[in-house]
């Protein structure tokens, strides 16, 4: 069925999915049989391979010999999309000709015989225009599923041309190229800080002799001690609800970002309607979540504030910077020690008489300058790299917002090379 709609350009019309394209569901293995790790080339794609970007390979798992003809129908082929229907709901992308042929999981659908350009489509299913409806199915029930009548009724404006369609496609296509590059630079300086650190924090700058201790070689200028020897947790909690303490800004777990030591939005205690007990810490003190130490949850508020009773308020003493201590809380060897002594409760959490026993290396204040001056000129290539990355999201979204309804055009010809 095609309907006109009165706020779209004259030369654009809306169609229901099912009117421009063929929809179909995928398929479980038959009852009893598993999915194998084995690569016998018959990959099956499954909600989990499935994220914003597209497909990931990682974790890909692969049909059974034995079950391919019982399945041979719900085949998903290069260039064709996918929506998931079932778990993460809404996720769009189009299968990668690696992919050429894989089966696909009952929990999304196909989208294929696509009879307008099939990333204009893509960029349409990703919109506003579409996953609002989605978002609203989430709320609908505990387990929310898309059902096929469902995504068949979607509207979809097209313009009419099917130049200005790829046009459109090429444009935001353009702006996701800049993002995953800029992505790219991310991770890679990531890996460049951590190998920084792991250098820094063991080996320090510009050393030529070492000597031997019990967490290895290190500088022959630098101490080793006892985290208890130079090292003080915070103890004795206050009110929440009392001031001045309901006017100071909370940090719970949740307000530190894992691995990276950055401080996420936070609200006083009041604000929040805190009524437990908490410590009470001041400019001084880095802040260490206890739960789940693999996440590496370290921050420097360099505030005075309350932080939740899972995280230990840490200050050092003259010998040791705060903002040295803190990489040397978020470094390999120091998580991979905590990670090692968590695990004897259900929820893994490090206590006091754990860290009081972890060795430090303590560097001269001079060359502990030297080492955070290094590290947090490589943070501020990636914190503006994210923010590169966070401005051209708010791009693309206000291009796909203008360009998917027509509300601005693309001057072309149907004549005009476009690139696919």
């Amino acid at each position: 069925m095609v309907s006109n709609d009165n706020q779209l350009p004259s030369d654009w019309t809306t169609y229901k999915l099912g009117d421009i394209a063929k929809v179909s569901g995928g398929k479980r293995l038959p009852k009893g049989e598993v999915l194998t790790e084995i690569d016998n080339g018959h990959p099956y794609i499954r909600v989990a391979n499935m994220k914003e970007k597209g497909v990931t390979l990682n974790n890909l798992l692969y049909v059974p010999d034995k079950v391919l003809e019982s399945i041979e129908r719900y085949k998903i082929y290069a260039n064709e999309l996918y929506i998931s229907v079932a778990g993460t709901l809404g996720l769009v992308g189009e299968i990668p000709p690696i992919l050429n042929g894989a089966n696909l999981t009952e929990n999304a659908n196909r989208i294929s015989d696509i009879k307008c350009d099939s990333k204009y489509l893509l960029y349409v299913l990703k919109s506003n225009l579409i996953q609002k409806y989605i978002e609203r199915e989430k709320t609908i029930s505990a387990q929310p599923k898309l059902a096929l009548t469902r995504i068949r009724n979607f509207e979809i404006p097209v313009p009419n041309s099917r130049s200005e369609q790829k046009k459109i496609a090429a444009i935001l296509s353009s702006v996701n190229e800049a993002i995953e590059k800029t992505e790219q630079v991310i991770e890679k300086t990531e890996t460049v800080k951590k190998g920084l650190m792991q250098q820094s924090l063991t080996k320090g700058i510009g050393h030529e002799n070492f000597k031997q201790t019990l967490i290895g070689d290190v500088p022959e200028e630098w101490e080793v001690v006892k985290f208890k020897d130079i090292c003080r947790i915070a103890n004795g909690q206050v009110d929440p609800k009392k001031e001045p303490y309901s006017d100071m800004l909370h940090i719970g777990n949740a307000n530190i970002e894992k691995y990276t030591g950055r401080l996420l939005t936070c609200k006083t205690a009041k604000e929040e309607g805190q009524i437990s007990g908490k410590y009470l810490f001041n400019e001084n003190h880095v802040l260490y979540g206890k739960i789940n130490p693999h996440f590496g949850k370290v921050t420097f508020p360099k505030f005075k504030g309350l932080c939740s009773a899972d995280i230990y308020p840490i200050e050092a003493d003259k010998r040791l910077l705060p903002s040295f201590l803190k990489y040397l809380l978020m470094s390999s060897r120091f998580i991979s020690y905590t990670t090692s002594v968590s695990g004897r409760t259900g929820i893994p959490k490090v206590n006091r008489t754990d860290l009081d026993v972890f060795l430090i290396v303590v560097p001269s204040l001079e060359e502990q300058n030297k080492i955070v001056d290094i590290i947090e000129s490589v943070e501020t290539r990636i914190n503006n790299n994210e923010e590169k990355v966070r401005r051209l999201y708010k791009i693309k979204q206000g291009l796909m917002q203008q360009l998917l309804t027509g509300k601005v055009r693309m001057p072309i010809n149907d004549n005009e090379e476009v690139p696919s």
